[in-house]
């Protein structure tokens, strides 16, 4: 009996886990331009020990990301319920916890350090900032009033920096600006600092004393001049969706069949349109780049003859209603998420339209 008993146990437990594993997984201190629906920014990561970087193109539930950080995590990585679309991918990935987080330097075109003390001072009057190229060969950025660039070499570690003399606009700046602009690049000129890191700041010392404390931040993201100029709007995944008949294929992780359930999303009024497999409903919508609120909203009252259908209606409005949504999208697959990160909705763009 108590073998018997053991082996019910066993099964029970690889039942729990079957498709399921946890990876753990460093991911880079910058992300980088990639594509798969659209252009995005995808992670750079080695998995299990790997001495090579890939490219990782999917969300990890609840990963908090900051430029800048190196990070070791593990991830639990489960297969999506079959049948699996085309366009996504194979799993879905998870964070169970975060082994560390190791301040490093950017080279991101996004991520800038900004000076926010100098020699002892507070900077607050002048925007001194700088960035790192790809390569680590480069910092660029502005002086206080001008622009600056100069040739820098780096360690592998990134726990030294030489600076070697650069080169600098010559617009003519206010006096206080002036005098931060000539103190920042003397300080910096054909000189060598150790770096060290301290939550977001960056400090560079040299013979034990410090001369730069950097804040880092990113770099806001320029607007599309057309988008502003009555020309075509940003490209987004939302802007890839809009106005396109997306119809569900599947949801709570079973494949949805002969259904009429459908949503079409008008992003310029920030509200939507469809079919609950029965009755037609709308409205109104309100998005970030991952999460999606669906509210006011409204249905036709028709009876639904076939149960099935009936209680895919009564889920599928239950689900629209909830709280906590997230999303993601893959190709012409629209996700939706419920706030435990479960799949409970799949959308597939109409490829007729």
């Amino acid at each position: 009996m108590k073998s018997i008993g053991l082996l019910m146990v066993l099964l029970l437990t690889q039942t729990a886990v079957f498709g399921q594993k946890t990876i753990r997984m460093t991911v880079k201190e910058e992300c980088v331009p990639c594509r798969r629906m659209m252009a995005q920014e995808c992670f750079q990561v080695k998995k299990e020990g790997s001495d090579k970087w890939e490219l990782f193109y999917d969300r990890i539930k609840g990963f908090e990301y900051v430029p800048g950080n190196r990070y070791v995590i593990d991830v639990i990585e489960t297969e999506r319920p079959e049948p699996v679309p085309q366009d996504l991918s194979k799993y879905l990935y998870k964070l169970d916890k975060v082994i560390s987080v190791t301040p490093m330097i950017s080279g991101s075109q996004g991520v800038i350090y900004k000076v926010i003390r100098m020699n002892g001072k507070e900077v607050t009057d002048a925007d001194v900032s700088l960035s790192f190229d790809s390569t680590f060969h480069q910092i660029s950025g502005r002086s206080g009033c001008n622009s600056f660039s100069a040739p820098v070499k780096m360690n592998k570690k990134q726990t030294k920096i030489c600076v070697k003399t650069g080169m600098s606009t010559k617009m003519a700046c206010p006096d206080m600006q002036m005098a931060v602009e000539d103190e920042f690049l003397k300080s910096i000129s054909d000189k060598s600092f150790k770096v060290s890191h301290a939550g977001s700041m960056m400090i560079w010392k040299s013979k034990k004393k410090e001369v730069l404390v950097f804040e880092t931040g990113t770099k806001p993201v320029p607007q599309d001049p057309s988008a502003t100029n009555g020309g075509r709007p940003e490209k987004t995944p939302w802007n890839f969706f809009n106005q396109q008949t997306l119809r569900l294929i599947q949801m709570d992780g079973m494949t949805i069949k002969k259904t009429d359930a459908a949503l079409k999303m008008d992003m310029a009024t920030n509200s939507f349109t469809g079919s609950n497999g029965c009755n037609r409903i709308s409205g109104n919508m309100s998005t970030t780049r991952n999460t999606v609120v669906f509210s006011d909203i409204i249905s036709t009252k028709m009876m639904c003859a076939d149960e099935l259908v009936a209680n895919t209606e009564r889920r599928f409005m239950e689900i629209l209603r909830s709280k906590g949504l997230t999303v993601d999208f893959a190709e012409r697959v629209f996700n939706i998420y419920d706030a435990s990160g479960k799949l409970v909705l799949m959308f597939a763009a109409d490829a007729t339209e």
